[in-house]
């Protein structure tokens, strides 16, 4: 149960006045909205085989090797999706270049919801196209809604940092190892600005 353990991506920024090919052409479109929860509200029940956040379960069953790579650091940004109608947790540690831990468990939706309910949460809005580049590598395009409106971020998944990968001609500027540029960053900037 759950996803790969590291992923690496690079990520660009794209001009969207261009042409749009991802959306003439992709293998799919999925409507996203998430929620980023306090990291400290994270407890790791290695003997229980459960995720908790503030006492309530998010996820049960989990095997004792991966609770206890996920307890040994207190660091995850903790992030509850919507991807259609069903939800995904996912704990992602800091980048290190093109590179970061990531655990994925399907959750019950309902905890998404209840969590984009509130107010008082970073969260954000996108439409993500699924696009085959010609060398056969998928991108995720995003198309941000909400206050981000306008803002459209392509990344690209790869099984090594090194991999070679054709970039399409609609890409910006990389942006790989910007912080600033990352989803929990735009939601967070979302959040303060609801603020002010």
């Amino acid at each position: 149960m759950g996803g790969a353990e590291v992923e690496i991506e690079r990520r660009f920024l794209i001009d969207g006045r261009g042409p749009r090919p991802w959306v003439e052409v992709n293998e799919g479109t999925v409507r996203m909205a998430q929620v980023y929860l306090d990291r400290a509200g994270l407890d790791v029940d290695v003997p229980g085989g459960r995720l908790l956040h503030s006492g309530a379960v998010l996820v049960e069953g989990l095997p004792t090797d991966r609770l206890q790579r996920i307890a040994a650091f207190d660091g995850w940004a903790v992030r509850l999706r919507m991807e259609n109608d069903a939800a995904v947790l996912t704990l992602k540690g800091p980048r290190t270049g093109a590179s970061a831990a990531e655990h994925e468990f399907p959750v019950d939706p309902a905890l998404a919801r209840e969590a984009l309910a509130r107010s008082d949460l970073a969260a954000l809005e996108k439409t993500r196209h699924l696009w085959r580049g010609a060398d056969g590598h998928l991108w995720e395009i995003d198309e941000f809604e909400g206050p981000l409106a306008g803002l459209i971020i392509a990344e690209v998944e790869l099984d090594d940092e090194d991999e070679p990968v054709d970039l399409p001609d609609f890409l910006g500027l990389e942006v790989t190892t910007a912080k600033a540029w990352s989803s929990h960053s735009l939601a967070e900037l979302v959040l303060e600005a609801r603020r002010t």
